[in-house]
């Protein structure tokens, strides 16, 4: 597959064909949360799709505690009317 790489303000730009969209599962009607890594070997470009989470998928994980283990805390003897 051939495709050329255009001039987009102080930038260029390669445009990825649907057929190469669908191939790596991208929505291309939502590209919110879609990022690529660009890496170089050679004289060749690598795309990697990296799916980013976002802020509920985080907070839902954290939630169920894959992120962050909640942990017990003491907070000492109750003082005043505080029940425990």
């Amino acid at each position: 597959m051939n495709v050329n790489l255009v001039k987009w303000g102080n930038s260029a730009a390669i445009r990825l064909p649907k057929k190469i969209l669908d191939e790596l599962n991208v929505d291309d009607t939502n590209f919110e949360n879609i990022s690529f890594d660009i890496n170089i070997e050679g004289n060749k470009l690598l795309l990697s799709k990296r799916q980013k989470k976002t802020k509920f998928e985080l907070l839902s994980e954290q939630s169920k505690g894959k992120l962050n283990p909640k942990i017990d805390i003491d907070w000492g003897s109750p003082i005043g009317k505080e029940e425990w």
